[in-house]
């Protein structure tokens, strides 16, 4: 009889350790319907695992997931979907409407949506419960002055709580989708990133590329790419001042948008304005004080949005002259950013690390812009002193792979702009680019041809060769009257 060697056993016992570290549970069969009558049949569970799998002592935490079956008698390799922002994306399959516009898909592939860890715990959410600070818009030193107040409070509720906020990084988000992949019986998969998902995504590729058939990464944005070039945001803004100017009606009262807007935060500098929100947690009317800062944030959170740049030129010229009331709209949307501290989603930005070169040249860029660093607030305000994650792998370092790899990027996005994706392109030998005109970040994947044609062929194994695309039209609203189209001046 074969002897079995002591090191054998040892990595079966691994082997089986790591596994019996995730399991499905809670599991059920579903039929999904979807708006245009077409029923999918499929599974909604949750995949448990520790929050930490290099902690034996660590808590057990469940993702949602749902897994949509393919309507092909042959389906092609199963798709994983990873959402961007919160990580939330099995809502999807609760809105008919959601679900028809990914019928291309489910016509070629088992779909299965994964909702990233943490995404739904509310225990990773440290409120400030204090006072408003009401000059958190005036300046990036102010806000980094308050949010680092937050961290202090958050890291000692989480260590209150035995939370281990470091397991949110993106390796055991990689792991959570090799693990429920394996959980499905699934020995390939094919991933489809969208914004931080693709960060995950490329994390994936990277730990499991065995498991890896081929990858849709949209809005792509690398693990050595988790902290911001300031630059990508003056070079939006010089886009946008082309498309003001190439505008007959618009331009006549807008001739240079990007003066425009550096006169607006020149302005704001020597005259912070006040304008009065609601606290959304005790319904208390709140006067802030708006400085250049908190004009910046809310250019660099919406001005790459399709649904937003249309009203971007008034927004500024209405602040320009005084006129406060948009503004107010755009602030009470994003106050929240001082009253909530998201635990899994600061350690995950900040585990991956950056090079040294690269936060040295974002530094140098920061300085020289009239927008400081705030496309990297607020993860820029805890990086020095927030605490280290165990991470195995050197990520300030470009990935390099032949999986093969379609890249979908927004001509409008400037958080993942296209000359940033470009450069992550480098090191994949076997990859196509579609760039797609009028696309912010969150509407690339959304253009018919990308969505109904070259993702699906995509899928199936066809060659995709580079081409065009395009959503829409982006149509300026007025400067200036009565005028409808978007919700901060209705």
């Amino acid at each position: 009889m074969k002897r079995i060697s002591i090191t054998t056993i040892l990595l079966l016992t691994i082997n089986f350790y790591i596994n019996a570290q995730a399991r499905l549970v809670n599991v059920k069969s579903k039929t999904f319907k979807t708006s245009s009558g077409v029923e999918l049949q499929g599974q909604v569970g949750f995949l448990e695992v520790p929050e930490n799998r290099n902690n034996p002592d660590s808590r057990k935490i469940k993702m949602k997931f749902v897994h949509v079956k393919s309507l092909a008698e042959n389906p092609s390799t199963p798709v994983i979907y990873l959402e961007g922002g919160g990580g939330t994306s099995t809502w999807e399959v609760n809105s008919p409407r959601d679900l028809n516009d990914r019928m291309e898909f489910f016509e070629v592939s088992d779909f299965i949506y994964l909702d990233r860890r943490g995404a739904n715990d509310r225990t990773l959410m440290h409120i400030w419960r204090d006072d408003y600070p009401s000059e958190f818009f005036i300046s990036e030193e102010k806000a980094t002055e308050h949010y680092q107040k937050m961290a202090e409070q958050a890291l000692a509720q989480f260590e209150k709580k035995k939370i281990d906020i470091t397991g949110y990084n993106i390796e055991e988000h990689a792991q959570d989708v090799n693990d429920l992949a394996s959980a499905l019986g699934f020995d390939k998969y094919t991933i489809f990133g969208f914004s931080y998902g693709s960060h995950i995504g490329m994390t994936v590729m990277n730990l499991f590329p065995e498991k890896v058939e081929r990858a849709i990464l949209v809005g792509a944005d690398a693990p050595n790419q988790s902290l911001n070039f300031p630059s990508h945001l003056g070079q939006h803004i010089e886009k946008i001042s082309t498309m003001v100017a190439n505008d007959s009606i618009l331009s006549e009262t807008i001739p240079d948008f990007k003066s425009l807007v550096y006169e607006t935060m020149e302005k704001l500098e020597k005259n912070p304005i006040t304008v009065t929100v609601k606290n959304p947690l005790n319904k208390k009317n709140v006067d802030l004080k708006i400085g250049p800062f908190g004009f910046a944030v809310v250019l660099r959170l919406d001005i790459d949005d399709a649904n937003d740049i249309p009203v971007i030129p008034r927004l500024v010229y209405s602040v320009n002259q005084g006129d406060n009331s948009m503004l107010t709209w755009f602030v009470q949307k994003r106050m929240v950013f001082a009253l909530g501290f998201p635990g899994q989603g600061i350690n995950q930005q900040l585990a991956t690390g950056t090079s040294d070169s690269r936060w040295s040249t974002i530094l140098k860029e920061a300085d020289e812009s009239p927008f400081g660093n705030v496309v990297n607030f607020p993860f820029s305000a805890v990086k020095e002193t927030w605490i280290s994650s165990n991470i195995s792998n050197d990520y300030t370092t470009p990935l390099k792979t032949d999986i093969p790899t379609l890249f979908v990027t927004g001509e409008l996005d400037c958080r993942t702009p296209v000359q940033q994706v470009e450069e992550t392109m480098k090191g994949f030998s076997n990859a196509v680019h579609i760039k797609v005109e009028s696309a912010g970040h969150e509407q690339a994947q959304w253009s018919w041809k990308v969505a109904n044609e070259i993702i699906p062929s995509f899928m199936k194994g066809e060659i995709i060769e580079p081409q065009g695309s395009r959503y829409g039209k982006i149509e300026f609203i007025p400067v200036t009257g009565d005028v409808m189209g978007h919700p901060s001046i209705e």
